[in-house]
Formats: structure tokens, sequence, C-alpha cells
């Protein structure tokens, strides 16, 4: 009898808690839709600009992501996988701090199979899934799978705008058909369709001036963003063809188009007075064309594999951003030492219902290709020694236009008061790296092992989309090296689980995102720069099985970091010369536990987990005193969840009920902004509320 789902996964922020060295997003306030991210043992992306690469490379049924485009909803999902470290020889393109790859179920020549699935919720959580395996003869399958997913926001808004942030709206749907030609030659084709209509990111105004509500912990914020929203329309097509060119060696080809646009606009004020409204809009449309050909061969002395990609991608990036005439005179009170709402008071009746919107147009034209070969080599029974080698070659054409407004101010002094560019501007070039691995395997009993591992790993040079300073200094490539030591496997009569791993990373030339205002600035605006990091730390992750029905997890981490940043000008516009930082990661950890009692009608699980990750926000160099005041700031979080799961004896039929965030925490994000230090509107995100729900699964 199939076990019940302990956890029931919706997308990948759900996963980070139980895969050690993993996060989704910049924490509490994730990354949206469309601007996430995936970090590995600390090492996140410049995700901003689509001048450059994310450092964890993400691929679906093989095939390679965009940045824009790695929040696939879990649909029908086989597994997730976890690479981390340099894994270049085995994936393509800029997988230089690890991989996430999700693997999708392929369709069954076995038998029909089938599944419809409902999930309900608080705050009006809905989704329904469905899925049909269908043999149409012996040698072709069909595997269509279908996905709603839709939710109220979890905060109350008090503003004028909608939608409300933080509401969902996705629909997802995939088909995929397999054809089994003969004994050597099989295929599959899969096309995939993502539609997502989000409310904008809640964010929660922290200012006692401009805010009705500056507590997060009343959980309301006041949005009058003007078309504010999160919208996804992709669609993606991919063939993959096997075939055995005898019997120890076989080829794979694989061939993607992808194609996405992307709407993403935010209150950046995050309050309904318009003397301080500012938004940002971040418009994407870009396509991409992925290949890559592999050879495995498998002899008695090694099993080896070569193989080539190949990438194109046209990008086009315009960011936005819209400020009233009101932010205006509270942007040149402050570089005037006037007090804030001085001339608002005065003329703000004059410029009211006035904006001025600049943009930063990009458009990109890349193209990346690599040869790899990955040799595995038994040495004894017990001892393997794999090592691989990879050539990787970029090459990058990115414009930047940024045409001056109509704004009275602008007009006089000739510039924009964010956002310059000389015309259209336009820079081309190129890099390429060798970069590979040796791993040492030794297999110290039947039921667990060790290893030893040396990798390298890079990721192109690019561009920064809002700094046309860099068509002169483009961003250096990241260059990864790790070293790791580890142990997994069954231990005391196979009663306990576990994987050990210490690792060093040493990163050359990280592109760090950071928020700087440049003397020629009027603001801070997202910039990416270089800095080298040096990381090193432990992962666990092991499982106890107490008894034959009860189970206990612990998945833990932690991270030491020293940052070597270049010279920047900080948020406040002040020079900060080059410098080093020594920073220890927070500690987390996630417990779990896992009990299936005896019972006479069905299948039973109680499921339970904790989530703590230490709050060490407040040593952040970002920190300001008075952040201290708000209720959330400095929490730890503590998530408790929980789920009840029944199957009927015959498997036939799956009925759960869960809880999320069962301790009502309530911590908040690092006060964020862009007009935060200028104006004073900081603000925050905080954790989901406590929720519920019930499952309904019919399986066929």
């Amino acid at each position: 009898m199939k076990q019940p789902e302990s956890r029931h996964f919706l997308n990948a922020p759900r996963v980070q808690a139980y895969i050690p060295g993993l996060k989704v997003g910049d924490g509490v306030r994730g990354g949206g839709t469309t601007q996430s991210s995936f970090v590995i043992r600390g090492i996140d992306s410049s995700n901003i600009s689509t001048g450059g690469d994310p450092s964890v490379a993400t691929f679906l049924d093989g095939v390679y992501l965009p940045r824009a485009a790695i929040t696939v909803p879990f649909s029908d999902m086989e597994r997730v996988e976890v690479l981390k470290g340099p894994q270049g020889t085995l994936f393509g393109r800029n997988a230089a701090a690890g991989v996430v790859s999700f693997i999708p179920n392929a369709p069954s020549l076995e038998e029909s199979e089938g599944f419809v699935m409902a999930k309900l919720g608080s705050y009006n959580l809905f989704r329904v899934e469905g899925m049909g395996n269908m043999p149409l003869s012996d040698s072709l399958a069909l595997r269509v799978n279908l996905l709603h997913n839709q939710r109220d926001e979890v905060t109350e808004n008090k503003g004028p705008a909608s939608p409300n942030p933080g509401e969902q709206d996705n629909q997802f749907a995939r088909l995929a058909l397999r054809w089994e030609a003969n004994e050597r030659l099989s295929m599959q084709f899969a096309y995939d369709i993502d539609r997502v209509d989000n409310g904008p990111q809640a964010r929660i105004s922290i200012s006692e001036e401009f805010s009705n509500f500056p507590d997060p912990s009343d959980r309301k914020l006041e949005t009058d963003a003007i078309g504010g929203g999160e919208t996804r329309d992709m669609e993606g097509f991919t063939g993959k063809l096997w075939y055995e060119l005898n019997d120890v060696s076989s080829m794979t080809l694989i061939g993607s188009y992808r194609a996405f646009e992307t709407y993403n606009l935010q209150d950046e004020d995050a309050t309904s007075d318009e003397s301080v409204y500012v938004d940002t809009n971040n418009i994407e449309d870009s396509d991409i064309a992925y290949f890559e050909m592999q050879f495995n061969v498998a002899l008695e002395w090694v099993d080896a594999v070569f193989g080539a990609n190949y990438s194109k991608e046209d990008t086009y990036q315009q960011t936005a951003l819209t400020f009233s005439y009101g932010a205006v005179l509270e942007l040149a009170s402050g570089m005037a030492s006037i007090p804030q709402g001085l001339l608002n008071s005065l003329i703000g009746d004059v410029v009211e219902g006035n904006f001025v919107t600049e943009r930063m147009t990009n458009e990109g034209d890349f193209e990346s290709y690599g040869l790899f070969m990955d040799l595995d080599f038994p040495i004894t029974d017990r001892l393997n020694v794999i090592t691989g080698l990879r050539y990787s070659n970029d090459k990058k054409s990115f414009s930047w236009d940024a045409p001056l407004t109509d704004f009275v101010v602008s007009q006089l002094l000739q510039e924009n008061f964010f956002f310059n560019s000389d015309g259209v501007e336009t820079a081309s070039e190129s890099w390429d790296k060798i970069t590979g691995r040796v791993v040492a395997n030794f297999q110290v009993t039947d039921g667990a092992m060790t290893f030893l591992s040396y990798s390298t790993g890079y990721k192109s040079g690019g561009y920064d989309s809002l700094n046309t300073g860099t068509r002169e200094a483009p961003l250096d490539p990241e260059v990864v090296s790790n070293i790791e030591l580890g142990v997994k496997g069954d231990f005391f009569d196979t009663q306990v689980r576990t994987q050990i791993a210490l690792f060093k990373m040493i990163i050359d030339d990280r592109q760090e995102a950071i928020e700087s205002r440049s003397p020629d600035s009027n603001g801070a605006v997202p910039t990416v720069i270089n800095t080298d990091e040096d990381i090193q730390g432990i992962e666990l992750t092991a499982d106890w099985l107490a008894t034959e029905n009860l189970r206990f997890g612990l998945i833990y981490t932690y991270r030491e970091q020293e940052s070597s940043r270049e010279a920047y000008f900080n948020a406040q516009g002040e020079f900060e010369v080059a410098d080093q930082l020594n920073v220890s990661s927070p500690q987390e950890y996630t417990l779990t536990m896992d009990w299936s009692p005896e019972f006479n009608y069905g299948l039973l699980l109680f499921h339970v987990d904790y989530i703590y990750e230490e709050n060490t926000e407040p040593s952040n160099e970002d920190h300001q005193p008075f952040f201290n005041t708000v209720n959330g700031y400095g929490d730890d979080t503590q998530l408790l969840n929980a789920r009840v799961a029944w199957s009927t004896p015959s498997g036939g039929y799956e009925m759960a009920l869960w809880g999320k965030n069962l301790l009502g925490n309530d911590r908040v994000s690092q006060p964020g902004g862009l007009t935060g230090t200028d104006i004073g509107t900081f603000h925050v995100g905080i954790v989901d509320p406590l929720t519920y729900g019930v499952d309904f699964k019919v399986i066929f």
C-alpha cells in the first residue's frame, strides 16, 4: 500500500527547509515569481539584471532555465535534485555554485494511471491538480498534467490600489509524449505553458510619519501602486532522443526553446501617501534555445560521459521608476537639509497628481557553448575515482538606453534623477574558462561510504543593466573552487541514515548586488559589484528510525564567511574603500517526526516539523538603530507545521489535514526600500501567518 504524502510541496520555497545549504529568494521577503533565485551555501545571484547569469544553474527535464523562469510549480514532479558546489562537468552553463534540477515524471508504457487532487485552505486557498498517463500503443505513451492555484492575500490592504499584494493566481499545464521506436531508439516531446497573474509583493511600511499602520504585526499595509502586480506568460518546448549505439555506448540529444514575458510593478514607498509615491517596474521579454549532445560509454575499467551544449538567448528588459512630484520635493529636501514635509506643505497642492517616470531599456544577445567530459574509474571493489573537465565559452552583446524625461528639472539639468545614458550605448565581450573536478569515493561498508572532492566552477562575466559604466568595465567572471569531505550511509543496523559534509568554497569576483548611490545620482539604485568570498561550513542530514512506525529527522547548516569587497558607494552615497567582512551565517535547523501507527482502516501518517533560523540581521551592515523598535525585527524564525494524512486500504483515496506556522511566528525582514534612507519610507516583509487546510486526492 502506498504511503500518503507527508509534506506535499507546492513550489521551491517550501523545499528549502529540508535541504541543508539551500535557500530560495532573499529570506522573508523572497523574490516573488519573476525575480527569485536559488542560494546554495550562501552564494546568491545578482537577480536584478538580464546582463548577468545566476550563480546557481537551474534545469527542468535536463534543460537550462533562465533566471525569470526558475519558479516552475511542482506539478507531477518525480524529484528535485540539489547538487552543491561546481557541477560543470555534467551540467551545462554557469553551474558555478551548484545546480537545482527539476525532474518531472515521464510518460509510462506500463499502465494507465492518474489522479485528481484538491487543496482547500484558509485565505481562500484553492489548488486543483490532475494527471493522466495513457499508453496509446505498445510503443507510444502520453502524459498530461494540469494545475490551477489561487489564494487571497495574507495581509490586509488598506490602500486604494488593486490587486492586493500577495494574491496568487497561477495556471500550469504540461504534455509529454514518449515513443519507444525500437529496442535502441526512444524519443520524447514535451510542451508546457505557465500563466502567473499575482498581486505585487506585500511590503509593509514601518514609517511613523507616512503610514497609518507602522506595526508589521498588524499585518496591514497600504498600497497605492498604479498598475501593481506580477505576471508571467511562459511556454516551453523540449525534444529528447536516446539511442543505444551498441551494448556499451549510448547517445542523448536534447533540444529546447523557451519564451516568456514578465511584468513586476511594486510599491517602493509602501504607503498611500502621494507625497512620497515611488514604484518600480521590471518588464522582460526573452527567449532561449538550448541544445545538448551527450555520449555515454560503460566499460569494465571506466564509465565515461562526453558531451557538448549550446544556448542562444535574446533578452529585453525595461526597468521603470515612477515617482510623484511630491517625492521629488522630499528628495530635494533631504539633499538641501530642509525638514521633511516642509516643501510639500507649502506647494504640495500645486504639484499633486503629477508623476514622472524614468526608464532604462536593455537588450541582450548571448551565446554560450561548452565541451565536457566526466570519467569514473573503478580502482577496487570499494574505491572509485572520478575526474572531469569542461571548457566554457560565453559571448554577450548588451545595450542601454535611458531617454531624458520631460520632467522640468530633468530638462533644465539635462539629466534624469536616477537612470541616465548617452543615447543608446552598446557593448560586447566574451569570456572562456577550463574547469574540472576530482572525486574519490570509498565504500566503507555495504551501506556507508565516504568521499573527498575538489572542483572548480565558472560563471561568465556580464553587464549591470542599470550601470552604463559596465560598458567599459564589464563585470568579471565568477571563479569558484570547492573542496569537500563527507560521509553518507546507514549505521546502527540501518536505524540511522545520515549524510555529513564539510566544505570550503572560495569565490573570486562574485557578482554581488547592493544598494548604491553614486555621486551623480539622486538616490540609491540596485548595483552589481565584484566581491571575493571564502566560505566554510558543515551540513548534516540525519534520520533515526526509532521503531518500524516512528522516524525522527534533523537537517542542520552552519557556515562562516569572509567577504572582501571592492571599493563602492553605499546607499547613503558615502564612498567605502575596499574592505573585508567576517560573517557567521545564521544557525539553521529543521526537526521532523513521522509516525504511522497501526491502523485497521488504511494508513495513517502524522508528520510534524519545526523550522528554526537564527536572526542575525541586527548585525547586518545596513542595520540602523531605530529598526530595533519595529515589532518582529530581530525575531528568530520558528515555524511549527503539522500534517495528518490518511489513505484507504485500496490506496485509491487520500485525505489530509494540515496547518502551518502553528506558533504564530511574526518575524519580519531587514527594513529596506529605494527611498528608505532619503525619505524614510522603509518597509519590511513578514512571514505568512498561521494557515490551515485540507487535501483530497483520488488515484486511479
